[in-house]
């Protein structure tokens, strides 16, 4: 079965595709913070005015007309506001509807049958050191996009993409290089624009008691993958693929995307070296991908890379980078255009960077910067994840280390986490669940306020999955963390009415099941008890 909100952005889009012969970019409702703006509001009436040249009130009304006819039965009512918008109150009906969806079916209730197959390549550090806590914003982001797209049925593949040739590699190398002279006694000196850290001399210490009969370069590749991947395996993240430039350069990908855009006429040669034409494509200038000496860019493996992954089939490719890397957006798009791939195949997001806040200093393991593998540490994994997904990606994070760690309600994840403990607690009191339904006698609106809010979840899962923005639902799960608190502080869950006692049970078992899926969805795990 259809959840409500499924069922009435499907009837909208029909209406306007039957009517007004458009389809709608998704989400198409969104919920009202306000009560007296109704529980969902469309913008479709303004949309569609805009391009068929319409009066959007005159939209409004035919759309009305239709969603009386066709769910009628299902709100309480529907009300056009200047300059175009319909805002749509749920009947009791459905609020109970939804209650007996949420508890007879669990998450199942708000999963869909999306059914695209997506790749979803992010964090991609170089593996020249440690990861940073903006790489670890980047992986944790990266890695809730992939589980809200599973949730909705997509195909979902993780990818991490090495660059494991080139100038970085080598400084690394000769870095530790010069750290295994040190070890031995030896004078050394770190090569100019080489690798500070004290993990350069842990690689050099571990090379000389493990890396007999291998070349220094494959060990240092080899220790720092894991590094990576260790450091990723405690904040609960792992990929399905991990493609090699190296291995890309090898296999000839990287002369193949040139040799195809040089047939189809975006690559000449200029003082010896190669340039790809991306002004054609509106670039800003056009770009070497091939240098006089032969050597080739990243970008040209980064043209591979892409290309290789368009041959995929794929429905959908989503990049996330760090914002460093926003003036590469449009080259990449411009190359992928060239070679003839679907111009919306590819959508890149920006991750912003992140500061810490602390009345502790943290140390700076790796040289210049604070370590993801510290900040773990300091705080642990649950809170570590979540609060990376506390702002928009577009915007600044000011991790708040000191907030993390409280163990109050000043803390947001303590509040949410309260939740469950506070739900488990009532029902180790109550001694069982209810057998029946029960819903019919929730009536007040304490009770029907909260069952509303549980209804407005899948929204909250559209609006995460189309916009590409985790922090939705760290937003929703905080809100319903306050109503929940409100509810239980103004309602006696058990009380002398049976019947009462075992609707408002159902109310906690619905409120459980959609914390422990939002909470899962970000990689946290619920508690029984604190």
């Amino acid at each position: 079965m259809k959840n409500f909100y499924d069922q009435i952005s499907l009837t909208l889009q029909e209406i306007a595709k039957s009517i007004y012969n458009l389809s709608l970019e998704s989400p198409i409702w969104e919920y009202s913070s306000r009560q007296e703006f109704g529980d969902l509001s469309s913008a479709a009436p303004l949309k569609i005015a805009s391009q068929t040249n319409n009066d959007p009130l005159e939209v409004a009304a035919v759309i009305k007309r239709e969603l009386v006819e066709k769910i009628g039965d299902s709100v309480e009512k529907l009300e056009i506001v200047k300059p175009g918008f319909i805002n749509l109150f749920f009947s009791k009906k459905i609020l109970i509807n939804t209650l007996d969806g949420i508890i007879n079916q669990g998450k199942k209730y708000f999963r869909e049958a999306n059914g695209k197959k997506l790749l979803i390549e992010f964090v991609s550090a170089n593996p020249t050191g440690p990861l940073s806590i903006a790489h670890g914003r980047q992986a944790v982001v990266g890695d809730v996009l992939a589980n809200i797209r599973a949730a909705l049925g997509d195909s979902v593949e993780r990818e991490y993409y090495l660059n494991d040739i080139g100038r970085q590699i080598d400084l690394l190398v000769l870095s530790v290089q010069e750290r295994i002279k040190e070890l031995e006694g030896k004078k050394w000196v770190i090569p100019e624009g080489g690798y500070k850290g004290e993990y350069v001399k842990e690689i050099a210490d571990s090379y000389l008691k493990e890396g007999k009969g291998q070349s220094l370069g494959d060990f240092c590749l080899s220790y720092m993958e894991s590094l990576i991947k260790n450091d990723l395996g405690r904040i609960g993240i792992s990929f399905n693929n991990w493609v090699s430039q190296k291995k890309l350069v090898e296999d000839k990908k990287v002369e193949e995307a040139i040799r195809i855009l040089k047939e189809r006429g975006f690559i000449y040669e200029q003082e010896g070296a190669l340039w790809f034409r991306s002004t054609k494509f509106s670039d800003s200038k056009d770009r070497v991908i091939k240098k006089s000496d032969g050597s080739l860019t990243y970008f040209a493996s980064d043209i591979a890379y892409h290309y290789d992954k368009c041959q995929r089939n794929y429905g959908r490719l989503i990049n996330l980078w760090g914002p460093d890397h926003h003036g590469y957006i449009k080259r990449i798009y411009s190359a992928l255009e060239a070679l003839g791939c679907k111009n919306d195949l590819l959508r890149v997001v920006i991750v912003q960077l992140v500061t810490l806040r602390s009345k502790e200093r943290m140390s700076k393991r790796a040289g210049t910067m604070v370590c993801l593998s510290e900040l773990i540490k300091e705080v642990g994994e649950d809170a570590t994840r979540f609060y990376y997904l506390t702002r928009k990606n577009s915007s600044h994070l000011d991790f708040d280390i000191d907030l993390a760690k409280k163990s109050s309600f000043d803390n947001p994840l303590y509040y949410i986490q309260y939740v469950c403990a506070r739900i488990e607690s009532i029902f180790k009191k109550a001694g069982k669940l209810p057998d029946g339904n029960f819903n019919q006698y929730i009536e007040s609106e304490e009770e029907l306020q909260i069952v509303r809010f549980l209804a407005q979840f899948p929204f909250c899962l559209q609006r995460s999955y189309f916009l590409l923005e985790p922090v939705f639902i760290v937003e929703y799960l905080k809100n319903l963390a306050s109503l929940f608190h409100k509810f239980y502080e103004n309602v006696r869950v058990l009380c002398q009415d049976s019947d009462k006692s075992m609707a408002r049970l159902n109310i906690l078992q619905a409120t459980k099941i959609v914390l422990h899926f939002g909470l899962e969805i970000l990689g946290i795990k619920p508690v029984e008890q604190m």
